[in-house]
Protein backbone atom coordinates (compact mmCIF):
# COMPACT_ATOMS: atom_id res chain seq x y z
CA UNK A 1 0.00 0.00 0.00
CA UNK A 2 0.63 3.67 -0.89
CA UNK A 3 0.04 6.28 1.21
CA UNK A 4 0.74 9.78 0.26
CA UNK A 5 0.33 13.13 1.83
CA UNK A 6 0.59 16.39 0.73
CA UNK A 7 0.88 17.57 -2.56
CA UNK A 8 3.13 16.02 -5.28
CA UNK A 9 6.49 17.98 -5.80
CA UNK A 10 8.39 17.79 -9.23
CA UNK A 11 11.81 18.15 -8.28
CA UNK A 12 13.62 17.96 -11.92
CA UNK A 13 15.04 21.23 -14.02
CA UNK A 14 12.34 21.17 -16.18
CA UNK A 15 9.39 21.64 -16.95
CA UNK A 16 9.27 23.13 -12.93
CA UNK A 17 6.25 23.19 -10.65
CA UNK A 18 3.81 25.51 -11.69
CA UNK A 19 2.35 28.11 -9.17
CA UNK A 20 -1.34 27.32 -8.24
CA UNK A 21 -2.41 30.86 -9.68
CA UNK A 22 -0.80 29.66 -13.06
CA UNK A 23 -3.07 26.30 -12.92
CA UNK A 24 -6.01 28.44 -12.27
CA UNK A 25 -5.55 30.90 -14.77
CA UNK A 26 -5.69 27.96 -17.41
CA UNK A 27 -9.06 27.21 -15.89
CA UNK A 28 -11.05 28.90 -17.90
CA UNK A 29 -13.58 29.19 -20.83
CA UNK A 30 -11.94 29.86 -24.24
CA UNK A 31 -12.32 33.45 -26.13
CA UNK A 32 -12.68 34.20 -29.62
CA UNK A 33 -9.13 34.12 -31.01
CA UNK A 34 -10.56 37.10 -33.15
CA UNK A 35 -11.28 39.05 -30.31
CA UNK A 36 -10.16 42.30 -29.09
CA UNK A 37 -8.99 40.31 -25.78
CA UNK A 38 -6.86 37.98 -27.79
CA UNK A 39 -5.50 41.02 -29.69
CA UNK A 40 -4.69 42.85 -26.20
CA UNK A 41 -2.97 39.51 -24.68
CA UNK A 42 -0.97 39.04 -27.71
CA UNK A 43 0.13 42.44 -27.51
CA UNK A 44 0.75 42.41 -23.73
CA UNK A 45 3.14 38.89 -23.62
CA UNK A 46 4.80 40.08 -26.87
CA UNK A 47 5.83 43.10 -24.85
CA UNK A 48 7.03 41.79 -21.81
CA UNK A 49 9.15 39.28 -23.66
CA UNK A 50 11.06 41.91 -24.92
CA UNK A 51 11.10 43.42 -21.23
CA UNK A 52 12.52 40.05 -19.98
CA UNK A 53 15.09 39.63 -22.78
CA UNK A 54 16.11 42.79 -22.01
CA UNK A 55 15.64 44.14 -25.38
CA UNK A 56 14.40 46.71 -27.67
CA UNK A 57 14.46 44.42 -30.85
CA UNK A 58 11.07 41.95 -31.96
CA UNK A 59 9.96 39.35 -30.12
CA UNK A 60 7.71 36.13 -31.21
CA UNK A 61 5.91 33.43 -29.98
CA UNK A 62 5.44 29.91 -31.12
CA UNK A 63 3.75 26.72 -30.24
CA UNK A 64 6.87 24.72 -29.76
CA UNK A 65 9.32 23.28 -27.09
CA UNK A 66 12.64 24.68 -27.34
CA UNK A 67 13.40 22.43 -29.91
CA UNK A 68 11.25 24.58 -31.78
CA UNK A 69 12.99 27.98 -30.57
CA UNK A 70 16.42 26.49 -31.89
CA UNK A 71 14.44 26.10 -35.54
CA UNK A 72 13.25 29.23 -35.66
CA UNK A 73 16.29 31.25 -34.50
CA UNK A 74 18.55 29.52 -36.82
CA UNK A 75 16.50 29.26 -39.87
CA UNK A 76 15.44 33.08 -40.19
CA UNK A 77 18.96 34.33 -40.27
CA UNK A 78 21.23 31.64 -42.01
CA UNK A 79 21.21 30.28 -45.43
CA UNK A 80 22.02 26.62 -46.10
CA UNK A 81 25.82 26.53 -46.08
CA UNK A 82 26.48 29.09 -43.75
CA UNK A 83 29.02 28.23 -41.04
CA UNK A 84 28.11 27.63 -37.11
CA UNK A 85 29.90 28.13 -34.43
CA UNK A 86 28.93 26.16 -31.39
CA UNK A 87 30.52 26.87 -28.29
CA UNK A 88 30.27 23.65 -26.51
CA UNK A 89 29.85 23.35 -22.13
CA UNK A 90 27.29 20.61 -22.32
CA UNK A 91 24.67 18.94 -24.18
CA UNK A 92 22.08 21.62 -25.20
CA UNK A 93 24.68 24.06 -27.09
CA UNK A 94 25.45 20.57 -29.33
CA UNK A 95 22.06 19.98 -29.88
CA UNK A 96 21.02 23.50 -31.32
CA UNK A 97 24.53 22.97 -33.86
CA UNK A 98 22.79 19.52 -34.37
CA UNK A 99 19.51 21.28 -35.32
CA UNK A 100 21.79 23.16 -37.51
CA UNK A 101 23.61 20.48 -39.80
CA UNK A 102 20.47 18.34 -40.04
CA UNK A 103 18.81 22.13 -41.96
CA UNK A 104 21.97 22.47 -43.47
CA UNK A 105 24.28 24.63 -41.83
CA UNK A 106 28.30 23.94 -41.55
CA UNK A 107 29.18 23.44 -38.06
CA UNK A 108 31.86 23.55 -36.22
CA UNK A 109 32.39 22.94 -32.42
CA UNK A 110 34.72 24.63 -30.77
CA UNK A 111 35.42 22.06 -28.00
CA UNK A 112 34.91 22.05 -24.64
CA UNK A 113 33.83 19.95 -21.74
CA UNK A 114 31.07 19.76 -19.14
CA UNK A 115 33.24 21.01 -15.98
CA UNK A 116 33.60 24.52 -17.13
CA UNK A 117 32.23 27.14 -19.11
CA UNK A 118 33.30 28.40 -22.45
CA UNK A 119 36.18 30.96 -22.40
CA UNK A 120 35.92 33.78 -23.74
CA UNK A 121 39.32 33.95 -25.01
CA UNK A 122 39.35 31.12 -26.80
CA UNK A 123 36.41 32.26 -28.77
CA UNK A 124 38.08 35.25 -29.59
CA UNK A 125 41.57 33.42 -30.72
CA UNK A 126 39.21 31.43 -33.03
CA UNK A 127 36.88 34.32 -34.43
CA UNK A 128 40.15 36.11 -35.47
CA UNK A 129 41.59 32.99 -37.33
CA UNK A 130 38.64 33.57 -39.24
CA UNK A 131 39.91 36.25 -41.54
CA UNK A 132 37.49 35.45 -44.38
CA UNK A 133 34.56 35.71 -41.91
CA UNK A 134 33.15 32.39 -43.16
CA UNK A 135 31.24 31.94 -39.46
CA UNK A 136 28.04 33.40 -39.57
CA UNK A 137 26.62 33.05 -36.30
CA UNK A 138 28.48 32.03 -32.74
CA UNK A 139 25.64 29.91 -30.58
CA UNK A 140 26.06 29.29 -26.94
CA UNK A 141 23.60 28.34 -24.02
CA UNK A 142 23.65 30.36 -20.65
CA UNK A 143 23.08 27.89 -18.54
CA UNK A 144 23.41 24.11 -20.11
CA UNK A 145 20.67 21.91 -17.93
CA UNK A 146 22.64 19.06 -18.85
CA UNK A 147 25.95 20.42 -17.02
CA UNK A 148 24.73 22.52 -15.39
CA UNK A 149 27.26 25.01 -16.65
CA UNK A 150 26.78 28.79 -16.29
CA UNK A 151 28.33 30.69 -19.18
CA UNK A 152 29.42 34.68 -19.01
CA UNK A 153 27.17 35.75 -21.92
CA UNK A 154 28.86 38.71 -21.51
CA UNK A 155 32.16 38.25 -21.72
CA UNK A 156 31.63 36.16 -24.91
CA UNK A 157 30.30 38.83 -26.17
CA UNK A 158 33.15 40.95 -25.41
CA UNK A 159 35.12 38.59 -26.91
CA UNK A 160 32.99 38.48 -30.38
CA UNK A 161 33.35 41.99 -30.39
CA UNK A 162 37.15 42.00 -29.38
CA UNK A 163 37.39 39.77 -32.65
CA UNK A 164 36.33 42.10 -34.90
CA UNK A 165 34.02 39.49 -36.21
CA UNK A 166 30.89 40.02 -37.89
CA UNK A 167 28.87 36.86 -37.08
CA UNK A 168 25.65 36.63 -34.91
CA UNK A 169 25.38 36.16 -31.47
CA UNK A 170 22.70 33.54 -30.45
CA UNK A 171 22.16 32.81 -26.90
CA UNK A 172 19.67 29.58 -25.81
CA UNK A 173 18.48 30.86 -22.36
CA UNK A 174 15.97 27.98 -21.58
CA UNK A 175 17.06 27.07 -18.38
CA UNK A 176 17.93 31.00 -17.49
CA UNK A 177 15.49 33.31 -18.36
CA UNK A 178 12.87 34.87 -15.67
CA UNK A 179 15.68 32.52 -13.28
CA UNK A 180 19.05 35.56 -13.24
CA UNK A 181 19.86 38.83 -15.43
CA UNK A 182 20.12 38.28 -19.04
CA UNK A 183 20.70 41.60 -20.81
CA UNK A 184 19.98 41.63 -24.85
CA UNK A 185 21.08 44.56 -25.96
CA UNK A 186 23.63 45.46 -23.31
CA UNK A 187 25.64 42.45 -24.04
CA UNK A 188 25.42 42.59 -27.79
CA UNK A 189 23.28 39.35 -28.44
CA UNK A 190 21.44 39.27 -31.67
CA UNK A 191 18.99 36.37 -31.04
CA UNK A 192 18.06 34.77 -28.12
CA UNK A 193 15.59 32.05 -27.59
CA UNK A 194 13.82 30.60 -24.67
CA UNK A 195 10.69 28.19 -23.79
CA UNK A 196 7.85 28.52 -21.21
CA UNK A 197 8.53 25.22 -18.93
CA UNK A 198 11.32 26.71 -16.53
CA UNK A 199 12.29 29.86 -14.84
CA UNK A 200 8.59 31.15 -16.40
CA UNK A 201 6.79 28.58 -14.87
CA UNK A 202 4.19 27.67 -17.36
CA UNK A 203 3.61 24.31 -19.08
CA UNK A 204 5.72 23.37 -21.78
CA UNK A 205 4.52 24.00 -25.50
CA UNK A 206 5.70 28.02 -25.56
CA UNK A 207 8.84 28.86 -27.17
CA UNK A 208 10.14 32.56 -27.78
CA UNK A 209 13.01 33.94 -30.09
CA UNK A 210 13.99 37.95 -29.78
CA UNK A 211 16.11 39.45 -32.70
CA UNK A 212 17.89 42.73 -33.06
CA UNK A 213 18.29 45.00 -35.78
CA UNK A 214 21.10 43.06 -37.22
CA UNK A 215 19.24 39.62 -37.12
CA UNK A 216 16.00 41.25 -38.68
CA UNK A 217 18.72 42.70 -41.36
CA UNK A 218 20.30 39.30 -41.61
CA UNK A 219 16.79 37.82 -42.31
CA UNK A 220 16.31 39.38 -45.74
CA UNK A 221 18.20 37.61 -47.16
CA UNK A 222 18.10 34.00 -45.16
CA UNK A 223 16.77 31.14 -47.38
CA UNK A 224 16.70 28.59 -44.49
CA UNK A 225 13.13 29.87 -43.60
CA UNK A 226 9.83 27.75 -44.10
CA UNK A 227 6.41 29.25 -42.94
CA UNK A 228 5.52 28.17 -39.96
CA UNK A 229 8.94 29.77 -38.50
CA UNK A 230 9.11 32.95 -40.92
CA UNK A 231 9.52 35.76 -39.35
CA UNK A 232 8.34 37.72 -41.88
CA UNK A 233 5.36 35.46 -42.23
CA UNK A 234 4.64 37.00 -38.38
CA UNK A 235 4.48 39.86 -39.32
CA UNK A 236 1.07 40.45 -40.99
CA UNK A 237 -1.73 42.88 -39.76
CA UNK A 238 -3.99 39.40 -38.80
CA UNK A 239 -3.63 38.62 -35.33
CA UNK A 240 -3.77 34.44 -36.30
CA UNK A 241 -0.65 35.30 -38.59
CA UNK A 242 1.20 35.89 -34.94
CA UNK A 243 1.10 32.62 -34.03
CA UNK A 244 0.56 30.56 -38.21
CA UNK A 245 -2.77 29.95 -36.99
CA UNK A 246 -4.82 29.41 -33.88
CA UNK A 247 -3.65 31.07 -30.66
CA UNK A 248 -2.17 28.50 -27.73
CA UNK A 249 -4.95 30.42 -25.37
CA UNK A 250 -4.97 28.77 -22.62
CA UNK A 251 -1.09 28.28 -22.64
CA UNK A 252 -0.93 32.14 -23.02
CA UNK A 253 -3.32 32.37 -20.23
CA UNK A 254 -1.01 30.61 -17.97
CA UNK A 255 2.07 32.53 -19.54
CA UNK A 256 0.62 36.20 -18.75
CA UNK A 257 -0.20 35.13 -14.88
CA UNK A 258 3.50 33.69 -14.48
CA UNK A 259 4.52 37.23 -16.07
CA UNK A 260 2.84 38.58 -13.67
CA UNK A 261 3.70 36.53 -10.76
CA UNK A 262 7.41 37.30 -11.86
CA UNK A 263 6.94 41.47 -11.94
CA UNK A 264 5.39 41.20 -8.58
Amino acid sequence: MTVRAGREFLAIPGPTTMPDAVLQAMHRPAIDIYSKQMNELTESLIRDIGKLFSTKGKSYIYIANGHGAWEAALSNVLSRGDKVLVLESGRFAIGWGNAAALMGAEVEVLKGDWRRAVRPHEVEERLRRDTDHKIKAVVVVQIDTASGVQNDIEAIGKAIKAAGHPALYMVDTVASLGCMPFEMDKWGVDVAMSGSQKGLMTPPGLGFVSANARALEAHKKANMATPYWSWSEREGAEHYRKYAGTAPVHLLFALRQAIDLLHE
